[in-house]
């Protein structure tokens, strides 16, 4: 878990630095040089925390490979760009102009404020359960890929918790542009015919959890900043036969593009 009260401390000392560009005087603005400074090795070593987390829930199977890859991809960029500016600290030290240092200040601040948001949406959302699991046997007859009217609403309201979670983080960031990715993985078996069941069912349960975030729509502050990418794939071997696990993730968009 990335720590709260390291993010409410980023957020304290970003507003140190934007009143300091503001109004201190010239020699108060060369010495915060060295605290912005220690401000950008606390943000890149919340980065470094944060890949670590990633690494771990792709080994526990809580999160597509290929969405660990990107989130670790974008927050290594975030990292070159504060090696960029800790690259040149010394040198601001010695003989940085005001300007210089006030540059270097509008562009780390920027950089913070950035990286409050990516560690505190990924904070948040490491720390809820994004793993759900749906019993097939139970909703589907043997063979079939389609779920019998009589059993439709007891699929909907199995279903409901991981539509409910999803709606709940979004709306408790409600200023944010996300990108939803949900994945549904189906039992791998050795047999084709039985692996061309697991993914038609598993694509079954993503068109009713499809449905039921459809339904709530209304609840979701602004629903066209939200952009959902499904993704049917078979699941780690050892999951069980009659399960359709889902694992899904509410991201900042530009952390996956």
């Amino acid at each position: 878990m990335i720590r709260t009260f390291i993010l409410m401390g980023l957020m304290a000392m970003s507003m140190l630095m934007a009143s300091c560009i503001l109004g201190c005087p010239s020699h108060a603005v060369q010495s915060l040089t060295k605290t912005r400074q220690e401000i950008l090795e606390l943000v890149k070593k919340e980065f470094m925390g944060a890949i670590s987390l990633t690494v771990e829930k792709v080994k526990k199977y809580e999160m597509d490979p290929d969405i660990g890859k990107e989130i670790i991809r974008s927050i290594r960029n975030e990292e070159r760009k504060i090696d960029t500016q800790l690259a040149v600290v010394q040198q601001l030290e010695l003989n940085g102009t005001k300007e210089e240092i006030f540059q270097f200040a509008e562009r780390s601040e920027l950089i913070v404020n950035r990286a409050e948001t990516v560690l505190k949406t990924l904070n948040d959302l490491y720390d809820i359960s994004t793993l759900s699991s749906f019993e097939t046997a139970t909703f589907f007859p043997v063979d079939s890929v389609s779920i019998p009217a009589e059993k439709l609403e007891d699929a909907k309201k199995a279903i409901e918790p991981v539509a409910q979670r999803i709606v709940t983080f979004i709306t408790d960031h409600p200023r944010e542009k996300f990108k939803a990715v949900i994945m549904c993985s189906s039992p791998p078996d050795s047999q084709e015919p039985n692996v061309k069941l697991g993914e038609l069912r598993a694509q079954t349960v993503v068109n009713l959890l499809a449905n039921q975030l459809r339904s709530k729509e209304e609840f979701i502050p602004i629903p066209e900043r939200i952009s959902i990418k499904w993704v049917v794939q078979k699941a780690a071997i050892g999951k069980s036969r009659d399960m359709v696990s889902i694992i899904w993730h509410v991201l900042p968009a530009s952390l996956l593009q």
